[in-house]
């Protein structure tokens, strides 16, 4: 499980230097991919084939939604073994569409590290946190 946040830079290489604690659980290889309210996630290798295999088959390939679904979560995906140091390369077409600049804000997010704009991360947990104040069970179907 993944949990914590911290703040790194992007080096002069676009490379994010992951967080010491989460290193040894993604030495063997992770990926690297479009998330949801324009931030990045980071899976291990294992997690992203399992959820892979449910956005992929999910609805028939006959359906729009499912293609256009496939078509975000997969193209910009990057598989990588982070180097000895624990660095990764942030590629400019997840740069862009995260809106990431030098500095970050790096989440664990249960199975999860989710890759934040700091703008746009704060005022992400301040539009939720009402809701997350007030959350109920009965409210949201977890899996």
């Amino acid at each position: 499980m993944f949990i914590g946040t911290s703040y790194p830079k992007l080096d002069d290489k676009f490379r994010l230097i992951l967080p010491a604690k989460f290193r040894d659980r993604l030495a063997g290889g992770v990926v690297l991919t479009k998330g949801q309210e324009n931030c990045l996630v980071l899976l291990t290798a294992a997690e992203f084939e399992a959820r892979s295999a449910y956005v992929a088959g999910k609805a028939p390939i006959s359906s729009p939604a499912r293609r256009g679904l496939n078509r975000h979560y997969f193209n910009l995906a990057d598989e990588q073994t982070p180097d000895g140091q624990g660095r990764i390369l942030v590629n400019l077409g997840l740069r862009e569409w995260a809106g990431l600049n030098r500095d970050l804000v790096v989440v664990g997010v249960g199975k999860h590290i989710e890759i934040w704009n700091p703008e746009k991360y704060a005022a992400f947990m301040e539009a939720t946190a009402e809701d997350f104040a007030n959350f109920s069970d009965g409210e949201v179907e977890l899996n």
